[in-house]
């Protein structure tokens, strides 16, 4: 479990550089160290009652301002590229010995998280920094994506970065600007419908380079920096815009925020609740998909991935067993033709999935879910067919 996340993002007003900590177990890992980092993350660890000093660190790149505090840390472990580890080493007089080089596409431990290493590209400008990394950070069931830094990444596995608890993205415009090395916001909109992430924060913005886009008469976005209460309310219009609203939350970082993971279902209480009449699941890899039992015996399915979202409308639903395992419905008939036809078998926490018209099939895959989302899918069979 990740108990508590916090994200700091350095800002106008002195603040600390950008950095998270993540806990688990009792287990601190920090995720860089620029300057001001130790400070807050010294009082926000002791805020939240959880040990102050960390046990692991995780450098994205050599840059100073995501460096600069390692020396408050003395003896702690640091992870990087052997690139990354030579740079620091040299610039900040470390102990060569205490870094534990990482490689790109090759999973480590520190503590009780599971971490991969993505080669991240951030030039922009100026020249990049050799051995850039961002990390995907598990713990348990529970995944955080840091991310900031980069300008694309480098064979970055869509099934790796699929729902995502928590994604933290470096956004220094609003608008697409290449140059600065940083994806912008509009950017990290894709990338959050396209990892499916649950919540996201924004940080590192300025706006500055949106200057540049007032010269264009037919630009629509904004044209310069906005202050943080109108670049959420942007954020915030987009996701209701694009009906996303209701799937995720990105929120603009500010200093010292904390980040929990929602309560499970089964936390809550709620597997004891009746399903209702529409259910939507989060898959373990690639897709989102619902049903919802309508007026008419009729049934609509939803399947949805990174790319694309496909809906199919068919009647006479059934149960084909007491066991709640099974559903088929079959497909509209026409004058002309008629509609495909649909089976589901849910076998563990597996969901066998068929949608065949005639003899051709529109989709036909197998959808991981977890154990709980299968006992809910089976409750909701049961309940409604």
């Amino acid at each position: 479990m990740l108990p508590d996340s916090g994200s700091r993002e350095g800002g106008q007003g002195g603040g600390a550089h950008t950095s998270i900590s993540v806990f688990s177990g009792g287990f601190h890992l920090l995720v860089d160290a620029g300057g001001g980092v130790a400070d807050s993350v010294k009082k926000g660890a002791s805020d939240l009652g959880y040990k102050q000093e960390p046990d692991a660190i995780l450098l994205t790149h050599s840059r100073r301002e995501h460096v600069s505090d390692l020396a408050s840390f003395p003896g702690k472990k640091i992870f990087c590229t052997s690139e990354c580890a030579d740079q620091v080493a040299k610039e900040l007089q470390i102990d060569r010995s205490r870094f534990a080089t990482v490689a790109a596409g090759q999973p480590f431990e520190a503590g009780p998280f599971s971490i991969v290493p993505l080669a991240a590209d951030n030039a922009g400008d100026s020249p990049g920094f050799p051995g850039s990394l961002i990390y995907v950070i598990r713990a348990g069931d529970r995944k955080v994506v840091a991310g900031w830094d980069f300008i694309k990444l480098q064979n970055a596995d869509a099934e790796l970065m699929w729902g995502s608890d928590l994604v933290v993205l470096g956004t220094e415009t609003y608008n697409d600007h290449p140059s600065t090395g940083m994806i912008s916001v509009t950017q990290a909109y894709h990338l959050v419908k396209a990892w499916n992430a649950k919540d996201c924060y924004i940080l590192h913005y300025s706006g500055e380079k949106d200057l540049e886009d007032a010269k264009n008469q037919w630009h629509r976005g904004p044209a310069g920096p906005l202050p943080p209460e109108e670049l959420q309310k942007a954020i915030d219009n987009y996701l209701q815009i694009s009906g996303l609203e209701n799937r995720t939350s990105i929120k603009v970082a500010r200093q010292g925020m904390v980040w929990r993971p929602a309560a499970t279902a089964e936390s809550a209480g709620e597997d004891k609740e009746p399903v209702g009449s529409k259910i939507e699941i989060e898959a373990l890899e690639k897709y989102v998909f619902g049903i919802e039992k309508m007026p008419g015996n009729k049934l609509m399915f939803m399947l949805e991935d990174s790319i694309s979202r496909q809906e199919n409308e068919f009647v006479n639903p059934k149960r084909m067993n007491s066991d709640g395992n099974s559903l088929h419905a079959d497909g509209i008939k026409s004058m002309m033709m008629k509609g495909p036809e649909l089976d589901l078998v849910l076998s563990g926490t597996t969901v066998k999935t068929s949608i065949i018209k005639g003899k051709k099939p529109l989709f036909a895959g197998d959808i991981r879910v977890s154990e709980r989302d299968a006992k809910k899918l089976s409750r909701y069979i049961r309940e409604n067919f």
